[in-house]
């Protein structure tokens, strides 16, 4: 059975301008059965960080996301 997960990138601007793009996974990980599940997942979730972004005032520049499989995790 094939397993999937979420990876984001999320650029932003800095206190001085400058944009930098920072990967992220959750934490801890969630493992999915299907791309579908995880892409759904995926979007609820990066709606969730411009959210807090806004929150805490973090200047977001864009945000891409994908779902993909994990080969390191054991077949179950």
């Amino acid at each position: 059975m094939k397993s999937f997960i979420i990876i984001v990138m999320m650029c932003h601007l800095d206190f001085v301008g400058q944009e930098g793009c920072i990967p992220m996974t959750p934490n801890p990980q969630i493992y999915y059965q299907s791309k579908e599940e995880c892409l759904k997942d995926a979007e609820n979730k990066v709606e969730d960080m411009k959210t807090t972004a806004v929150y805490n005032n973090i200047q977001i520049t864009q945000i891409y996301f994908n779902c993909l499989e994990d080969k390191s995790k054991p077949v179950t």
